[in-house]
């Protein structure tokens, strides 16, 4: 059992309401299964998390939980080329119009901002590396840390994140 089989069962999905009318249960299922395809969906989430755990910028009952497993996953090492996917549907989690249930998400993301600076750092992929600065951005106390990675790491990340006057918009 690794630490995202873990995580998913910390939590009491089938008792959460899930943005499709059903119970939770089937997210982190469809979750799996979304990580076992060889090429993700062009859609983040769009399987898993849209439309469950948030919908348009609403966060439903999920989302906190959802943001745990997603976490989780980045933290045991899921293939590259569903890096970005994961990360631009935790950002979707960080910004949604629910300030509290947001916050609640940062909280978590906070907790693993580690993996968001490798990403960045990495040169994997530009897109994910966007996804992490952009919810690094959010994390008010890190501002100052950020501007040292944007700087070490400006040849992995695009120019108008370089500007000294860039201001981050969820």
């Amino acid at each position: 059992m690794n630490m995202l089989q873990v995580e998913i069962l910390r939590f009491n999905w089938s008792a959460l309401p899930c943005g499709c009318h059903r119970t939770a249960d089937h997210i982190p299922r469809d979750f799996l299964v979304s990580l076992s395809e060889e090429v993700p969906s062009d859609d983040a989430g769009a399987t898993w998390a849209d439309n469950h755990a948030y919908i348009q910028s609403n966060l439903m009952a999920p989302a906190v939980a959802t943001a745990s497993m997603v976490m989780s996953a980045l933290a045991v090492g899921v293939p590259v080329h569903h890096r970005c996917n994961l990360l631009e549907v935790l950002q979707s989690l960080a910004c949604g119009e629910q300030d509290a249930v947001a916050a609640q998400c940062l909280d978590v993301i906070r907790g693993g901002k580690w993996l968001l600076y490798e990403e960045i750092t990495s040169g994997r992929s530009m897109d994910a590396a966007v996804y992490s600065h952009e919810i690094i951005a959010l994390m008010e106390e890190e501002a100052e840390r950020l501007q040292y990675v944007r700087t070490a790491a400006q040849d992995k990340l695009p120019s108008y994140l370089l500007n000294e006057n860039y201001e981050s918009h969820p």
